[in-house]
């Protein structure tokens, strides 16, 4: 817990949140995931904490000695092991989290802060959704009035987080909306915020304003992040004769719910 209210201070200490706050928040954040999660396994069995199960011995356990699961790992036995429903979008952003984590704790923050801020707001939020859920019942009496507290804690940090978020979504939807039939989901921040169709010019994110290039180019980047990418055939648009028309498969701000028709150097959407 004292990890989780960790993140939430340093995610709320200024706002933006300067590079060195959200350097120590994703990587205690990702320290609390991978805590949290393997504190559930172990509620299922002891051994299931260990990387090979298989090896598990019951001594080093008990002293701390011994390789643990890596956090996709902890996650994967949570569903298919303790049957745990844990959605999509919140494995994501834990996986998400871990790879910031490793170039944040060896190279400095390179991409950009809204980006990070989002993505470790998602993992936040499921955390303390997680404790709440799977922990808390399972906790002595003397423990839960304190842990309680803790989350009642980061809650309304996390709710300060998402004022600014909300505040900078609303902006966002009044400067985008003619443009939602050819808004696309970052794949950093996870938001609304990309806007396909203008030629050639670059193409940034309107929310986290990570620099994606070129229309063409950046259609290769966002096509090999789908999932399911294998299947997606980029042809020759009949309208600007650019190799940039994705039939059948892109989702966009207007019907999120629909796959489209559309090509990104010319935004004709069909």
């Amino acid at each position: 817990m004292d990890y989780l209210l960790i993140v939430a201070e340093h995610l709320t200490a200024s706002q933006p949140p300067s590079p060195r706050n959200l350097k120590y928040a994703v990587l205690h954040l990702q320290a609390a995931a991978e805590v949290l999660l393997k504190a559930r396994l172990q509620l299922e069995h002891w051994s299931l904490v260990f990387k090979d199960p298989a090896l598990a011995n019951r001594r080093k356990f008990e002293d701390g000695d011994f390789e643990s699961c890596t956090t996709s790992s902890a996650l994967t036995r949570l569903r298919q092991i303790a049957n745990i429903t844990i959605d999509e979008k919140s494995i994501k952003a834990i996986e998400t989290l871990s790879k910031s984590r490793n170039a944040l704790q060896h190279y400095g923050l390179k991409t950009s802060a809204r980006a990070v801020e989002s993505r470790a707001a998602q993992v936040l939020d499921f955390l303390i959704t997680f404790v709440h859920d799977q922990l808390l019942p399972e906790l002595p009496g003397t423990e839960v009035d304190k842990v309680i507290g803790d989350l009642d804690y980061a809650g309304e940090k996390l709710r300060t987080i998402r004022s600014f978020m909300d505040t900078r979504l609303k902006r966002l939807a009044g400067e985008l909306r003619d443009v939602r039939h050819r808004t696309l989901k970052c794949r950093e921040c996870d938001q609304w915020g990309i806007v396909v169709g203008d030629g050639n010019s670059s193409v940034s994110c309107h929310f986290c304003h990570v620099l994606w290039g070129p229309a063409e180019t950046m259609l290769h980047s966002w096509v090999i992040t789908e999932e399911n990418w294998l299947g997606v055939e980029i042809d020759v648009c009949p309208d600007c004769d650019h190799q940039a028309l994705v039939a059948d498969y892109v989702r966009v701000a207007e019907a999120p719910e629909k796959r489209c028709t559309l090509c990104f150097f010319c935004g004709i959407k069909g």
